[in-house]
Formats: structure tokens, sequence, C-alpha cells
């Protein structure tokens, strides 16, 4: 029972108390099933939505329930859960026929001799209540004899409907061969869900010590439990219930659930520690007497740990202080995303608190990587000061604190990348110069901070790119999701090869079948500056890009240098042109296509100045007026290419979007795009601000 991450869709329950007449009648039962309801119910516990008593509710308590009943009940439950992507929690408790080899039988007549035809198929209604799809897992407590015989077959849960993309738990009253009493399993469970389990985590789930607990209990039969986990989500789990002892260990132990856990694996190589369990504690055993033992490796283990721990508690000492009365789990849960934290932490229900996730920027690094751990508590502190101070000011305390802890610089670095309105995605199509590509390069960046990369391998063919793509795209739009963001700006950056292809805007990308300059205003790159062409030094390009920046800055003319038919009349003619030039000195623009070796003359363009205009379709009979729109909106391009594209689809070009621009397609570059390839060269990156007067003149 450790840390789980669980879906924040709602949690759904149905218990069912199927009692019998007569002698068969089994004492408790009802109070059994209303006992445990009420622990699944519960916010602090089992956290499943209560729908009250009933066919339509979440308990469901009678006798001659019929068979009927039940079925449309679950059914009922299993609609609501799909309906939420939730998980299903499904409690049986009564009497039990079967086992020994055959299925198990749910008596919901009211009588054992009416025959196997009359009740419930539990291994069948297991197997394929698991395989509903759209159903968040599916978690079986089974309460009655034989209860084992319930678990459902290898086929159906690797070869049914989801064709193994399920996830079950499943916990039995006893083996397939024998009874079960009193109702134990159902009272026992809901006795240690009220009460919690001692250092069993944030937590209770089917698992060995959950199991352990039980037996240790019920002396009467053997409990037992089953787990599959084929969900394609990884980090997902299925939970019973918010484990209540572990708010008591920590309110006691000023730690936290992976400090503690990390306190627990020190110490057990260590005799007599078994009491240590709060940092104070910890002190007093590391200075007390014997200090001889400090040379043993375990007990210097100890001390690092004690050291990093003094860090979170300073640390979440001055960020309580500073931003108290600001946090809430929305914010953490951002700023989290922001500072590079897994996904599976981020999106954790119940949100980890601020101590969770500071231990995690200090824990779950390696000791022995000083520089990840000091980096990764430094970027969620920036991500929290640029979260909710005005304009990313440092606030007083946490200055101080930067200095003290050597972090100032890092911190103030920080905070000048992720100034920027929209967090972009950035798609690097790489043939690792090969004729096709053979994965996307994506990078999630918030202003100009990297936060998030990620490679999706593809295969030869537009198909298995666009599948590459798509699945980059929802990544991307998962971490957007936990940070409370949403998508608008995309580069894809391609080589010169795909260049002549389809314009990246015009990639059907998304679910297959919708353009990605649809949803998104995309930005074509080239990868040169990633990738150069055979034979040209990557310091080469970047300096080509540095030089257009400066030539754009300097605004010597508003559009494109543009080139004409003679201009293009052949590749040797447009490389003695370009010779004569300095390159980055201009963006080149095409108004009128060659009629051959485009291609060739496209990359040389490139190689001179990483950014080029050219006719979407072919020719372009006006070029006159072309010209003169570019001229126009040049200072709002590449923003208004995208407008433009967007709006001729849906035949609303406006006043201020002239059709000329949806005309043409160009490889575009900007500081943005300098910057990425600088970071992605191991190169330094310089901000115009930082550039002193006498480097400026």
């Amino acid at each position: 029972m450790t840390g789980f991450v669980t879906s924040v869709a709602p949690r759904h329950v149905l218990v069912v108390g199927a009692q019998c007449k007569g002698a068969e009648e089994l004492p408790g039962l009802e109070g059994a099933a209303r006992r445990l309801h009420r622990a699944l119910v519960d916010p602090d516990l089992g956290a499943c939505l209560d729908r009250g008593e009933g066919e339509t509710g979440s308990l469901l308590v009678g006798t001659t329930l019929g068979k009927p009943v039940v079925e449309r009940a679950l059914a009922g439950a299993v609609g609501r859960a799909k309906e939420d992507g939730g998980a299903l929690v499904l409690a049986l408790l009564g009497h039990g026929m079967g086992g020994c080899g055959g299925p198990l039988y749910f008596v919901t007549s009211g009588s054992m001799e009416d025959g196997a035809i009359h009740q419930l198929d539990v291994t069948s209604v297991i197997g394929t209540v698991t395989n509903e799809p759209g159903l968040g897992g599916l978690i079986t407590i089974v309460d009655t004899c034989h209860a084992a015989a319930s678990l459902p077959s290898p086929q159906s849960a690797t070869a049914g409907l989801q064709q193994g993309s399920v996830r079950l738990s499943l916990l039995f009253a006893a083996s397939a061969q024998m009874p079960a009493w009193d109702m134990n399993l159902s009272v026992q469970l809901a006795e240690l869900l009220e009460n919690g389990v001692p250092n069993a985590g944030e937590f209770l789930a089917i698992d060995d010590q959950l199991i352990k607990e039980l037996r240790s209990r019920i002396h009467t039969q053997e409990p037992g439990g089953f787990v599959f986990n084929g969900a394609p989500v990884p980090g997902e789990s299925l939970w019973l219930a918010h484990n209540v002892q572990a708010g008591v260990r920590r309110s006691a132990g000023v730690l936290g659930f992976l400090a503690y856990e990390r306190l627990r694996k020190l110490l057990r190589p260590l005799e007599g520690t078994e009491g240590i369990n709060s940092s104070e504690q910890l002190a007093d055993w590391l200075g007390g007497p014997g200090q001889e033992r400090h040379s043993h490796p375990a007990v210097r283990r100890l001390l690092e740990f004690q050291r990093d721990l003094s860090v979170c508690t300073s640390t979440v000492a001055v960020l309580e202080e500073t931003f108290g009365g600001s946090l809430t789990d929305d914010l953490l849960r951002k700023a989290a995303a922001r500072a590079g934290f897994p996904l599976e932490a981020v999106v954790q229900v119940p949100c980890l608190s601020l101590r969770d996730l500071v231990e995690h920027a200090v824990l779950h690094q390696p000791a022995v990587d000083r520089a990840s751990q000091d980096r990764t508590l430094v970027h969620f502190v920036a991500a929290l000061v640029h979260l909710i101070s005005p304009e990313g000011a440092l606030p007083q305390q946490l200055a101080a604190w930067a200095a003290k802890s050597g972090a100032a610089i890092t911190l103030n670095s920080r905070l000048v990348e992720l100034t920027g309105v929209k967090p972009r995605l950035v798609l690097v199509v790489a043939d690792d110069g090969g004729e096709d590509v053979v994965r996307v390069d994506a990078s999630l960046l918030f202003g100009s901070a990297v936060v998030h990369i990620a490679e999706f391998p593809c295969a030869p063919g537009p198909a298995a790119l666009a599948s590459a793509l798509d699945d980059a795209l929802g990544w991307a739009l998962s971490w957007l999701g936990a940070a409370g963001e949403r998508l608008v700006p995309v580069d894809v950056s391609v080589p010169t090869s795909l260049l002549l292809d389809l314009p990246p805007e015009e990639w059907r990308v998304v679910r297959g079948r919708r353009m990605l300059g649809v949803d998104y205003d995309v930005t074509t790159r080239w990868s040169g500056l990633l990738t150069p062409p055979s034979g040209i030094r990557l310091d080469d390009m970047l300096h080509a890009g540095s030089q257009l920046l400066s030539s754009l800055q300097a605004k010597a003319q508003a559009g494109p240098s543009w080139l004409g038919s003679d201009d293009l009349s052949s590749l040797e003619t447009l490389q003695e042109l370009l010779s004569r030039r300095r390159m980055g000195s201009c963006v080149w623009g095409v108004s009128a296509l060659p009629e051959k070796d485009f291609d060739l003359m496209l990359e040389e363009l490139l190689i001179h100045t990483p950014a080029v205009i050219w006719p979407r379709r072919g020719g372009i009979s006006d070029t006159g007026a072309l010209q003169d729109a570019v001229a126009e909106h040049w200072d709002s391009l590449p923003e208004k290419l995208a407008r433009a594209f967007q709006e001729r689809l849906g035949n609303c070009l406006g006043k201020d979007v002239p059709g000329h621009l949806a005309d043409i397609r160009t490889t575009w570059h900007d500081v943005h795009w300098q910057d990425f390839c600088q970071r992605r060269a191991g190169r330094a990156v310089v901000a115009p601000q930082d550039v002193t007067p006498k480097e400026q003149a």
C-alpha cells in the first residue's frame, strides 16, 4: 500500500447484500453491507458517490432480490461509471454456489435450492464488466463461500473486448473450495478502512499488505486477492480508500509521504531504529551516544538524508510564509507541471501537498546528483513565483532563501525563461540525415523554458508520421491539462526534403482526419539549425540565424527581398547571387516558382538565411498584390499567416487579413526558434537585455 496515482474522475460503487430465506438466512449480512457501503462512500475514506439505497442507488440490500433486479442495478452502476470515465467498486455479500473447478454463482433468488440458472454468474459478470469500454477499472469484493472461484479466466482479462487494456482488482473471502463465515471479510475490511493501517501509505488497495492485515484478523478462512493492470496509461492504480493513518503519521512526524518512505528504507539495516518516525527523532538518534557509528555506510546515507530533509523543511517554511494564503491544489499542480515533475505526480488524487512536492523535488533525484536536486527545487519555486507574484517579482523572503542556498542566479534565470504569455509545443520531424523520418521529438515550452520532452518513434510513410504527431499532441495536451493551460502555438520543424510536400498546417494529424492548422497556430521551422545539411557546420547555421535576427531588428526593410525569375533561372545563377550577399541579411521571398530545381534552390536559400517565403500552390497571378500584402502585414507575421489559413478554410477572411496571405507558405525564424536551437545545440543563450553597452557598440 503505497502512494497511488488515480484518475480525477468520480468513483462509483455498488454494494449488494443478497439475503436468503429461512434456515439459509445469513445473520449480520445487512449490517455488514451497510457498514461497508458507509466506508466506501465516506469522502475521507472510499470517496465513492453515495446514491442511497435501492435499485438505482449504490446500496442494494434485501431478501429474494432476484437475478433481474441485481443485473439492472449493476448495469446502472456500470453505465454511470462509464459516463464519468471512473472506476467502479462492486461488493457482493451473501451465499455463493459452485467453485471447485466451476464458476461462482451469487445467490440472488433467496434460496440455494433454486439452481444456478436463477443466480448471478459472478465469474462471467466480472469478465464482462472489466471489458466495458470507458470504465476506469473494476474493484470487486466477493464475500461469499468459495469466493475465489469468481476469478475471471485469463482469456477474459487479456483477450476480451478490450484486448487486455483493463484494470481489475479482486478481493475474495475464501478459496474456491472453502466456506466463508459470519461476513468476516466485509466487517474486518470496513474496520480497516475506518481506522486505517499504520505505515501503509496514502491509499489502501488490494495488495499483499492488505491481505496480510485481513488474515491477521480473520482466522475462520483465508481471504486473498488478485490484481491485473493492462491499462495503457502508466501510473494509474486502483485503490479502495484513503488511509486515515497516513494523515495521523504525517502531522505527528512532520514528514511527507516520500520522506517517510525513504526514512523507513534507510533505517531498515540499522538495529534499534524501529521507533524513529520523524525528523526530530532521527536527529536525536544521530546525535546520541556512539558517534563512531557515523563511519557506517548506512549511517552516512542517513546523514545525507538528514541534510536533504533540512533543505525541504526550510523551503516549505519560506514558501508557506511567502505564499501560504494564496496556495491551492490547483496552483500547486500548475507549478509542478511547469517545474518538470512527472505527470503521475502532477495529476495524483488527492493533490500532493506543498511538503510532498518539495520532498519530491529534493528526494526524487539521486543523492549523488546534487545539481538535479537543486535545479528541480529551484524550478518549482520559480514556477510558484511566476504564477503568484505580479510580473514575476521575487519576494524578499525568497530572495534571501535563494541567496543563502546559492540558488539566486538559477532562480533569476528561470524566472526570465518562464516569461511568456502562452505555452508552445515544438515538434521536430527528425530524419537523422537519411531519406525517411525516424521519429518526432516533442518539446513543451513555457516561455523559453523547455519543461517536458518526449520522443515518438516513426516508421516510414505519411500515415506513420501522422500517427506519431498525433501521439505527440496527445502527450502535450495531457501536460497542458494538468497545468491549466490550452495549446495554441505549435512549431513544426521539418527537413528540406519535406518542405516541398504539403505544408505542416495541412497535415491531417488530429485523429488522422483534421488538419493540424485548423485547431492550432502552426509555424513551420527549418530543421537546419538543429541538424544542418551535409557539409554545413552547425555553428555557421546558428550564426546565420543570429544575423537574421539582427537584420530584422534593424528594420532595414519592411518585407522580404523578393527574387525574380532571372534570379531563379538556374541553380548556378542563384548560388552566384547568394555568394555576394551577407548570410542572414534578409528574408528571401519567391513569388513564382521556377520550372525546375526548386528543391535544390530552396536548400541554398535556407542555408543562406533560415526564413523563406514562397507560393503555397505553384504561381500567383498578381505578384504585386501579394508583395504589397506581405509588406503591409510584415510586423504581424507569422501570426497573420496562420489566421489567413484558418479563415480561408472557414470562408471568413476579414478585411484585416487579405486573401493573398493565405496563398503563401514560409519557414519562419525568430527569437523563439533561435533560442530553442541554441539550447538544443548546447550553446549559451544571451538575451538582448543581457548584452553590455560595450558589446552593443
